[in-house]
């Protein structure tokens, strides 16, 4: 290079500056490459979490009309084997046709919410839909959903938990 000094400044200043570009570009593909790397080590080793298998469930329970909050008993076959106290929150809509209810069921491990809907305007009087909500203790990550049906003062309530 110091050839082209003597030939003309303005070729060396030319030059320089081109090979400044390649080691720019060089450093530039290099740090791009090592970041690809990072990321594809990184994100490869990561295994899915299968999704959690959904597992039947029969829920009973029956109520004590006499006070408000409902206050009642249930038990549970299938996927969980528990009992304990619930009670029961209900709210009509304007025409008395449709009901939402939450209720809380207190067990040994903890705590968990079912948000239910019925309607009252169908040929089998009070069926509906039900969803578990939220938990505390052993019930904190519990999910499920399912149907409902509410002969007399009992609640029978099938589905699936996971």
């Amino acid at each position: 290079m110091n050839y082209l000094l003597f030939y003309n400044g303005l070729i060396l200043i030319h030059v320089q500056k081109k090979e400044i570009l390649i080691m720019r570009h060089n450093k530039f593909f290099s740090s791009a490459i090592a970041l690809f790397l990072i990321a594809f080590f990184t994100t490869s080793w990561v295994f899915p979490t299968p999704a959690a298998k959904k597992v039947p469930i029969i829920i009973n329970s029956v109520y004590d009309f006499s006070s408000y909050p409902f206050p009642g008993t249930f038990y549970t076959h299938g996927a969980l084997e528990i009992e304990g106290t619930v009670s029961m929150v209900v709210d009509f809509n304007s025409n008395g046709n449709r009901i939402h209810c939450a209720y809380t069921f207190v067990a040994p491990g903890g705590t968990f919410i079912i948000h239910e809907e019925c309607i009252y305007s169908t040929p089998l009087q009070g069926q509906g839909r039900w969803e578990i909500v939220s938990g505390t203790g052993a019930y904190a990550n519990l999910k499920g959903n399912g149907s409902a049906l509410m002969p007399g003062n009992e609640e029978n309530w099938v589905g699936f938990i996971r």
